[in-house]
């Protein structure tokens, strides 16, 4: 089988599909990857072929996003950048490099869109994988009908106003089922165990093998969204002289600009996260998908306080499961956020409550079988339900 991925030039949207490419790889497969040159090294070091195409960050589709992150950015980030901007730029590149390379089947990261067209263009099934944490069952449908329309219009195609082509053959879910509440998710959703991708390169930081007797937290608000006015402020306000160690990922940004560093705080333009992740206590994020996943994974609890995107339903699935609790926008005061970080520390039940679902996040099936599915996908050319 030939498999070709397609992502938007983002780390954690590319990183989401690493697990399915080293999986697809370890049974025997070819896979390529379509994304911006910046994955080019990444890509090759995992073996994969890799094809160049689409905008290079995903900053050069945001120019001139709405300054505000409410509602109204979110429906513009999905219609104007993932609906439009991403697949104008990439479906060109797509159609160029399918042409040439002849995949059996195209997978892509759920938000990007081009895979998914350029598939039905040229006849061959296609398949997503959940890089937001609503999948298949959030509201995109009904925000990109009409503009999704506007590229299949632009590729000659007939009109799909229902997007059923989102989830038309198979889409993989990492997350057990109950993490989608009362939302059903599409027929052909099949729910998978998440894996930690490979990191090539990452070592193991010497301050963590300092020994210590208080509570590790690492406190991240990812790789786009670490810039947000004020909030790693807030938080490093926040954790000031409580009886806990805390590494706070500030990016490129300047360790000045946070005042004096507390004796209890270790500032880290980065971290290999899933090797911190590992053996802290406590995280603190802005709820990014892959994150919380790499968190739960490992039985962590979390205090959320989510920017924008998906993050506001990350959070309140974080908080409604019992596996942490959430700080919303309005709330981002440090006494507040220090409060509910002392709860989740303090309060054994948010442990055991994430631990029993890391248990049920490793009793779904492994990466191996989406392969699988997959392989079926290739010789049935048809949609693959899952199991009722």
């Amino acid at each position: 089988m030939r498999l070709l991925l397609t992502s938007l030039a983002a780390v954690g949207h590319f990183n989401s599909l690493l697990p399915l490419a080293a999986a697809a790889r370890a049974l025997g497969h070819e896979v390529g990857i379509c994304t911006g040159d910046a994955f080019r090294a990444d890509a090759e070091a995992m073996g994969m072929r890799f094809f160049a195409g689409g905008a290079s960050t995903m900053e050069e589709l945001m120019v001139d996003a709405p300054r505000h992150r409410d509602e109204r950015r979110a429906v513009w980030t999905q219609r104007t950048v993932f609906g439009t901007r991403a697949p104008q730029r990439l479906i060109p590149d797509l159609l160029r490099h399918v042409e040439s390379w002849r995949p059996d089947v195209i997978v892509r990261e759920s938000a990007e869109y081009a895979g998914c067209l350029v598939a039905e263009k040229v006849g061959i099934p296609h398949a997503s994988l959940a890089t937001g944490s609503t999948g298949s069952q959030d509201d995109r449908p009904r925000l990109l009908g009409s503009v999704l329309d506007e590229r299949r219009r632009e590729l000659g195609m007939e009109p799909d106003p229902a997007s059923r082509m989102m989830f038309r053959y198979l889409h993989f879910a990492l997350t057990p089922p109950r993490w989608e509440g009362d939302s059903t998710p599409s027929a052909t959703t099949h729910h998978l165990r998440y894996e930690n991708p490979p990191r090539a390169g990452e070592h193991r930081p010497e301050w963590l093998g300092e020994p210590r007797t208080e509570p590790l937290v690492l406190a991240s608000l990812g790789t786009l969204m670490y810039r947000e006015p004020g909030l790693l402020q807030a938080i490093v306000e926040a954790v000031a002289d409580e009886p806990m160690q805390v590494v706070v990922v500030i990016g490129d940004q300047d360790p000045a600009s946070f005042g004096s560093q507390p004796r209890n705080v270790r500032f880290a333009e980065r971290v290999p996260q899933i090797t911190v992740l590992s053996e802290c206590d406590l995280f603190i994020t802005h709820g990014g998908f892959n994150s919380t996943k790499e968190a739960l994974s490992f039985g962590l609890p979390l205090v959320v306080l989510p920017i924008g995107g998906d993050q506001p339903f990350t959070a309140r699935r974080v908080a409604a499961l019992g596996l942490g609790l959430a700080v919303a926008p309005e709330e981002r005061e440090p006494d507040i956020i220090r409060a509910r970080v002392r709860r989740v520390l303090q309060e054994p039940e948010f442990r055991a409550s994430a631990r029993a679902f890391a248990d049920e996040m490793e009793a779904l099936p492994p990466m191996s079988h989406a392969v699988g599915l997959l392989e079926r996908l290739v010789q049935e050319k048809r949609p693959i339900l899952r199991e009722s």
